[in-house]
């Protein structure tokens, strides 16, 4: 098993970095798994590299894709935006696209959110994780964000900080309860949503996971995983989301 660092340019100056790792190095692959972290993750938290590390073992080349970071010509978070996670995950969509018979996508919070609204072509299937729908509500009703005018940037306070930019913040307002619904009807790639029964998410009831039964415009399936938070970071949770995101592909 090999794993290298791909760059690609992305189309506003900066380097997008990512991580390939061949399931059999002595063979080409026919499979891949696209995986897009979420908000404040990177390629290299554990949830992104535990599913490396298990999707490769059950035979698909894995990438993960980091939408920000610390290579000197990458961006950090505060440059990101809804935009320039798009502009990156097509890019390199478009690298893997012609190299890939079988194209897989799992994305987690924001970068389902991502998926949403991008509905990428060709792609066999999705396996979206507790998926950021309405994420201005939340905030709202959590007390999320500080403005700070002067750094043109949000304090976002998740237990840890971070700042964001307001771009960021500006975009993710248009992607309301009712706009990601009208968005799934045009996805006809399956999806499956994976809903951690303790998600922070519901602190906006309104953008319930039920509503999406009916709303995508191909299969569609929606799992729970019990006791399980946001990150799926306790004992067992992890094993049970990639089980059950395995199965989902393995269907088509």
């Amino acid at each position: 098993m090999i794993e290298q660092i791909l760059r690609f340019d992305s189309t506003d100056g900066h380097g997008i970095y990512g991580k390939l790792r061949h399931a059999h190095p002595q063979e080409k692959s026919d499979k891949l798994i696209l995986h897009i972290h979420g908000m404040t993750h990177s390629m290299n938290h554990m949830l992104e590299v535990m599913a490396a590390d298990y999707f490769t073992a059950q035979g698909y080349d894995h990438y993960r894709i980091n939408l920000y970071g610390r290579e000197k010509d990458a961006r950090n978070i505060t440059q990101s935006s809804i935009s320039t996670h798009l502009d990156d995950i097509s890019r390199a969509l478009a690298y893997f696209q012609d190299r890939y018979e079988h194209i897989y996508i799992t994305a987690h919070s924001l970068g389902a959110l991502c998926m949403l609204i991008l509905n990428p072509p060709n792609i066999k299937a999705m396996s979206l994780w507790d998926p950021s729908t309405d994420v201005s509500h939340f905030w709202d009703v959590t007390d999320a964000l500080t403005h700070m005018p002067d750094a043109q940037a949000y304090q976002m306070d998740y237990g840890n900080v971070f700042l964001i930019g307001e771009q960021m913040v500006d975009e993710i307002k248009t992607y309301t309860d009712a706009e990601c619904l009208r968005r799934a009807a045009d996805i006809t790639t399956p999806v499956q949503f994976i809903i951690p029964t303790q998600s922070i998410f519901l602190a906006s009831p309104h953008a319930a996971p039920e509503n999406y039964k009916a709303a995508f415009g191909g299969p569609f399936t929606l799992t729970q995983i019990d006791k399980a938070n946001h990150t799926f970071s306790d004992i067992g949770n992890q094993r049970a989301l990639l089980d059950k995101t395995l199965g989902w592909l393995q269907q088509h």
